[in-house]
């Protein structure tokens, strides 16, 4: 009796030990099949977060906590060694024996079945953990609303800054300003001192934009400074379409109040091409652009136009002796007047001012300023500067005449001695005598291209003077 106990006892042990590798084997079928549902089930619950946190990521509000960046990589990785393990057993399947009843290498099977059940707690232990997930976002910091750079002292622009800043702070006032003027008057720095004081004042604005855009538009750059501003992340914008970007920086922009300040703006820009719709201003957002031509603020549906003039001579008197040592203006009695004439010569010009200053820096010696003098009425090219800093800009704005006709038109002007005053009617008179509008067929045509020529060419000129 007791040896039969004992013998009962083996039995039943031997088959307990049995039992669960025999499972591996012989529930591989439907485990097999609950391991495929379960990474059904999960893989919709993986496109599922990765869809809600994408769109929160996509309006830059938000972005991914760490835990659902661990799980959803933890998924990914899962579902690709699940398809490896399924695509095992579909060939074991293929070639069980004894009409497939049976596995023909039962080693095999128990190796499978034993990866399968490990598989099958791993999925719905991923499962579990994805309802353990308290938050899937976390707020992001806000965007860093001005990029702040070392601005000079600047002299002149006060006024200008106060006319600007009442219709960019007025809730009630213009949506689109733009800036216009001739190069070198000042345009980018005054829009400098815009963005100078956006970083300290208390506006309400939630972000500040700069964007260059200059004569070579790119879109893309420009559409990719916004984004990044807005803390749009790279997986959001990568592979989009122009279309699909346009429409994020629409929705993202939409639901910010914004300023964008877009400098140096030579030609109209289409707003909307770059994600910046009409709606997009509804929520009292602002553009500020810069131009040297007064046609482009139109042209981009400017509310309020402002013109940055050249400055008063005590300005430009206070530009130019910001920019040498006072050692310098000083340490000579004829030094004083040789500066004063100096600063005529430049016309009010910021650029030239401060060019011109910092080549006399540190000059003590009175026949040195006579010969900057002389240089600048004769070869002004000649001196420091002049070349890198303003003879660019002034060829630029020439190149920009895309009219023959008007390009002698202008050069034209140059025959009349400085300062010398020139009337509008007489000036064509002068360039219809000249042949210079010969393309035209009668003297009205004529005249009507005259003026269209000095119109586009007296925004370039800076020291020939017209009167009406």
């Amino acid at each position: 009796m007791d040896f039969a106990n004992c013998l009962l006892q083996l039995v039943k042990g031997l088959c307990g030990l049995a039992s669960k590798p025999l499972g591996y084997i012989c529930n591989l079928t439907d485990n097999v099949e609950a391991l495929g549902t379960a990474i059904g089930d999960l893989e919709a619950m993986r496109l599922d977060v990765r869809a809600e946190v994408g769109r929160a990521e996509e309006r830059g509000c938000a972005q991914r906590t760490n835990q659902v960046e661990n799980w959803l990589c933890r998924v990914q990785n899962f579902e690709d060694k699940v398809d490896r393990v399924l695509e095992e057993a579909r060939e074991c399947d293929r070639i069980k024996c004894f009409s497939r009843c049976l596995p023909q290498n039962c080693w095999s099977s128990y190796k499978l079945g034993k990866r399968v059940d490990r598989l099958l707690n791993e999925a719905r232990e991923l499962q579990g953990k994805k309802g353990e997930i308290n938050d899937l976002m976390s707020s992001l910091p806000p965007p860093r609303q001005v990029l702040n750079t070392p601005l000079d002292k600047t002299v002149g622009l006060d006024s200008s800054l106060n006319t600007v800043w009442k219709w960019l702070v007025d809730k009630n006032e213009a949506r689109v300003i733009g800036l216009y003027g001739v190069g070198g008057v000042g345009k980018t720095t005054l829009m400098r001192r815009i963005n100078e004081k956006l970083s300290h004042a208390n506006h309400g604005f939630e972000v500040v934009i700069w964007v260059v855009v200059s004569k070579h538009v790119n879109e893309d750059g420009i559409r990719d400074t916004i984004r990044k501003k807005l803390n749009i992340k790279d997986e959001s914008w990568e592979g989009q379409s122009r279309n699909e970007r346009v429409h994020l920086l629409g929705e993202v922009l939409s639901r910010k109040k914004f300023v964008l300040l877009m400098d140096d703006v030579w030609a109209g820009l289409e707003l909307s091409q770059i994600g910046v719709l009409h709606s997009s201003l509804e929520n009292e957002s602002k553009i500020v652009f810069t131009t040297r031509l007064k046609q482009v603020c139109h042209h981009m549906g400017a509310d309020e136009t402002f013109e940055v003039q050249c400055l008063t001579p005590e300005e430009a008197l206070a530009l130019f002796e910001n920019n040498i040592s006072k050692s310098s203006i000083h340490s000579h009695p004829e030094i004083q007047e040789l500066a004063n004439n100096i600063v005529r010569e430049c016309k009010g010009l910021p650029l030239a001012l401060i060019t011109v200053g910092r080549a006399m820096a540190g000059r003590e010696n009175p026949d040195e300023w006579k010969h900057a003098l002389t240089t600048l009425r004769n070869n002004p090219y000649k001196l420091p500067g002049m070349v890198e800093e303003v003879y660019h800009i002034l060829e630029f704005s020439y190149n920009s005449l895309n009219d023959s006709i008007v390009k002698l038109c202008f050069i034209y002007c140059c025959l009349f001695p400085e300062d010398y005053p020139i009337r509008i009617d007489s000036l064509i008179e002068l360039w219809i005598g000249e042949g210079l509008l010969r393309d035209t067929n009668d003297v009205y045509s004529m005249r009507y291209k005259g003026e269209y020529g000095e119109k586009i060419s007296s925004t370039k000129r800076d020291k020939t003077k017209c009167d009406p």
